[in-house]
């Protein structure tokens, strides 16, 4: 039986064990699995940012620290679940915080026999993390490129061998680097409630740091505030969001007598973005995603900015519920691998297999088009992805241009860098911009 009254210390180890057992086992959202974990045993404030970290952590250096243990385990055998990843949060802890050893391996034994482990398997952790402590520096890792690649940046192989081959050794180290630090808190105003000066005034005015991004209505929060306790999001005055989702709309280029349809619009970050550029005028402006649950998402956003609500509608892109060249523009931000956001959901890189890149890129190409049916005749069509494989990007390219649509000049307010040297698509990358990674590309029907 677990004990009743744990510490906080040990209660947030526990909670990083069921976090991750929850993860990994189920591939579940980490950022929800911490929230419901949190929710459920009141860890707050510091401690639930102690939980995210350690959960995030094992997660950006899984294979790293499996690499470690398991040359420290005796019998070559990871324990059970629960010790599997007692032992993973517990050399974390060791090798990338600055908690004392001491007490990371105290707390984590101790989260283990809360629940019912065998006094064999308790004294199995406390064993390898102390010995831990002294080796894990000295423990070589493998020496042919992908494999080291592989287990000192903990993305998986077949991926690492992709982007090798694309990249070169080079950029995919930077590339696998850059998806293991902290990402940039980003945030998008909220133009409809308060101008751009007056929100980045306030701010000063409160002593809170910031930067500026290349686009005037994001910036980066240069604080370790939580959005739950940083007013101007509690207010809705600000939305979280990466810059890089700033391009499509600004491709879009949304006016309030344009009819416009989103596609894949939940949680709505960019939906709220659409809002915003339209000024609130949102008759024309349908939005939606293929779950209804999804789409409560959507309408929980737009209450927290005060935002009038356009059409939202549950659907799926496949099979369109339109009459043909009903509208003159749709967005569609397509379902796709995800691979430009491990930063921020690093649980993507264990989830993912090679077929889930063909499978989404087959979906897309469905929703294209079934899209291209529905547009008006001169209409524009935007498609957005985040992430990097070149079977759902390149292949949209592929099936734009087998409907004979024709690929419109990037708006000058997108910097050269981003633009590919083939001019037909925008790509962002979190090694080389510090923007979440992604593509976009526009297009017109003849």
């Amino acid at each position: 039986m677990r004990n009743k009254n744990p510490s906080k210390a040990i209660e947030i180890r526990i909670g990083a064990i069921d976090a991750l057992s929850e993860i990994l086992e189920n591939n579940q959202n980490a950022g929800i699995s911490i929230n419901f974990i949190s929710n459920k045993k009141n860890i707050r404030g510091r401690d639930k940012s102690l939980l995210s970290q350690i959960v995030f952590g094992v997660l950006k250096n899984l294979s790293f620290l499996d690499y470690i243990l398991i040359k420290l385990l005796k019998s070559g055998k990871f324990p059970s679940k629960i010790g599997t990843n007692a032992l993973r949060i517990g050399a974390y802890q060791i090798a990338f915080t600055n908690i004392p050893d001491y007490a990371a391996v105290d707390s984590t034994v101790e989260s283990v026999r809360s629940f019912d482990a065998k006094e064999r398997e308790i004294a199995l952790v406390n064993a390898v993390l102390r010995n831990f402590i002294r080796k894990w520096k000295c423990i070589k890792l493998p020496e042919n490129t992908l494999d080291y690649l592989s287990v000192k940046y903990s993305h998986p192989v077949w991926l690492v061998e992709r982007w090798l081959e694309r990249y070169g050794k080079e950029i995919v180290e930077k590339l696998l680097s850059a998806n293991n630090l902290p990402p940039p808190k980003t945030f998008r105003i909220n133009t409809l409630r308060i101008s751009i000066a007056e929100l980045k005034k306030s701010l000063a005015e409160n002593g809170i740091k910031y930067s500026d991004t290349q686009f005037d209505e994001f910036f980066n929060l240069d604080e370790k505030i939580s959005p739950n306790d940083f007013a101007p999001f509690r207010d809705g005055y600000v939305s979280v969001q990466d810059a890089a989702f700033a391009i499509p709309i600004i491709l879009l280029d949304p006016h309030s007598d344009e009819k416009i349809l989103e596609i894949g619009a939940a949680p709505g970050g960019k939906t709220t973005h659409i809002i915003e550029k339209l000024v609130g005028k949102t008759e024309n402006f349908f939005a939606g995603d293929i779950s209804y649950r999804r789409n409560l998402s959507i309408l929980q956003n737009l209450k927290r900015l005060k935002h009038p609500t356009p059409a939202i509608i549950t659907f799926d892109a496949r099979t369109m519920p339109f009459m043909p060249r009903t509208f003159d523009k749709i967005f569609i931000d397509a379902p796709c691998s995800s691979f430009g956001v491990i930063r921020r959901h690093p649980e993507i890189r264990w989830f993912r297999k090679i077929e889930d890149i063909k499978r989404l890129a087959k979906i897309q190409s469905k929703i294209i088009r079934s899209a291209y049916t529905i547009l008006k005749d001169g209409g524009t069509l935007i498609f957005t992805t985040c992430t990097t494989e070149p079977e759902e990007n390149r292949g949209a390219i592929r099936t734009i241009q087998r409907l004979g649509m024709k690929f419109t000049p990037i708006s000058s307010y997108i910097l050269s860098k981003f633009i590919e040297s083939d001019s037909l698509g925008v790509r962002t990358y979190p090694h080389r911009d510090n923007f979440d990674g992604s593509f976009t590309v526009c297009a017109k029907k003849k």
